[in-house]
This record gives structure tokens, C-alpha cells and sequence, in this order.
């Protein structure tokens, strides 16, 4: 399976929502792509792809000398998004008093209908990380 063509896939969506959306225009590209698959020899490990998209982190804010707000690892935050989707086989967005610390409630992780293919964004909007990811999964269906 050409495991790119997910990344390129994830990749394009996102372009096409940035391009249409003036906020994240302004803001720049920010996020990251993770896609996942579940080797077929050794079902208890996940081949991994991860791709930055423009910045991968947001800065931190200062107010007079203190920070106030130490920003957004889009990296951590996509990797919390497919911990939780790994380990419960559903798509995260779960309320945040039912995921574990180290997983991310936010939804933007989507898991293929066969439990073998995990992509997440993290980045912009939850609903449009979600889009993001969906491109992934689609592409996924559509080599397997």
C-alpha cells in the first residue's frame, strides 16, 4: 500500500480548506498530519506517518514580561487525538472527563471502518480537522 497517497490525500484537503478560509489565511498554515496502519503481519503494531503542515506549534503569549499562555504543540495534539482513537477504535472527540490526560478529547482523529487505518489533523477548526482526516481515510478505502 503507498502509504503517501493518504499523506497526499490529508495534504490537498487541507490546502483546499485554507485556501477557501480568510482566518486561516491570517493565521498562516499550522498543523500536523498523522496516518496510521496496522501492519498486517504484526496486528499490535501501527506503521506511522507524520507530516507538519506550515508551522507546528503557536507561540506563546507574553503580557508584561509573563507568559500567559505557552501556545499549541499541533504535533502533541495530534498524536493525544490518535492515542485515544487507538486504544478505544473510535473516532476521537470524546467529552473531556471521559479521555485519559495524555490523549486529546478533540475531534480530528478518524479510524477506517476496518479498525486498520487511523488519520488525524490537528491544526485549524475541530470540524475541519476532521474533514482533513476524513481525506485520509477515504484515500485508505480506496487502496485497500
Amino acid at each position: 500500500m503507498n502509504k503517501n497517497k493518504i499523506m497526499d490525500a490529508m495534504e490537498a484537503k487541507a490546502n483546499e480548506i485554507f485556501n477557501k478560509t480568510e482566518q486561516y489565511q491570517k493565521d498562516g498554515k499550522r498543523g500536523a498530519f498523522v496516518a496510521q496502519v496496522r501492519s498486517a503481519t504484526h496486528p499490535t503494531r501501527w506503521e506511522t506517518m507524520v507530516q507538519i503542515f506550515g508551522a507546528s506549534n503557536t507561540p506563546p503569549e507574553i503580557q508584561e514580561g509573563k507568559m500567559v499562555f505557552a501556545g499549541v504543540s499541533f504535533d502533541g495534539v495530534v498524536h493525544g487525538k490518535v492515542a485515544y482513537a487507538r486504544r478505544t477504535g473510535k473516532n476521537s472527540g470524546a467529552p473531556e472527563n471521559e479521555v485519559p490526560v495524555a490523549e486529546s478529547h478533540w475531534e480530528g482523529a478518524v479510524v477506517s471502518a476496518d479498525g486498520n487505518c487511523i488519520c488525524a489533523f490537528s491544526g485549524v477548526a475541530g470540524s475541519d480537522d476532521v474533514l482533513i482526516a476524513e481525506a485520509g481515510i477515504a484515500m485508505y478505502n480506496s487502496l485497500v
